[in-house]
């Protein structure tokens, strides 16, 4: 498992097929407290077998340069699955931009975590995607990621109505963006 980013405390890649298992049981476990603020889960996501055949179209999508989506592991002997981050939509000729996603488990909310892997995400695109721009929403009354986004230098730029099918309905967002102040071409 290379990966693609670290931080102090975590870890970022698109792991082999090897870690199926580890993705399907994040799902299971995790299922009720990500659905509200995911789109429709799709039934094989706690299925082994799926993950190993969508790991390989996420292998795909990376190489084309189209979307980084992966998951997040802690660092050290005891490493665990605790959340998954995604930069896709990744746009080259005159935006050189891509979109940001994240979820956490529910055993991992309060330590930190996903304002260090944003922070993170931020730093491999600006550097390594060489992008100029990150972009980012939440549903306004997802306190806690309006707070991760903010701590990480985001700012607001707007307000979409009915902007992304979340669990079934149509959500408003609050969108946010960071832009890469060194950017070269």
């Amino acid at each position: 498992m290379n990966a693609a980013f670290e931080t102090e405390r975590l870890s970022f890649c698109l792991p082999g097929h090897g870690r199926a298992h580890e993705i399907a049981a994040f799902y299971a476990t995790n299922w009720d407290h990500l659905q509200p603020w995911s789109p429709t889960f799709h039934p094989g996501l706690t299925s082994e077998s799926f993950w190993r055949e969508e790991l390989e179209r996420r292998r795909v999508d990376f190489a084309a340069g189209r979307d980084v989506r992966g998951f997040l592991w802690t660092r050290g002997r005891d490493s665990r699955l605790v959340g998954n981050l995604s930069l896709t939509n990744i746009s080259r000729a005159a935006l050189h931009a891509c979109t940001l996603g994240y979820a956490l488990a529910a055993s991992a909310q309060g330590h930190g975590y996903m304002q260090e892997a944003v922070r993170g995400s931020v730093g491999y695109a600006f550097g390594t995607l060489g992008l100029h721009r990150v972009v980012a929403g939440y549903v306004p009354r997802n306190r806690r990621s309006a707070a991760v986004l903010c701590r990480a230098g985001f700012t607001v730029e707007g307000y979409a109505r009915d902007y992304l099918l979340i669990d079934g309905r149509w959500e408003d967002h609050v969108l946010t963006s960071i832009t890469n102040p060194n950017w070269k071409r």
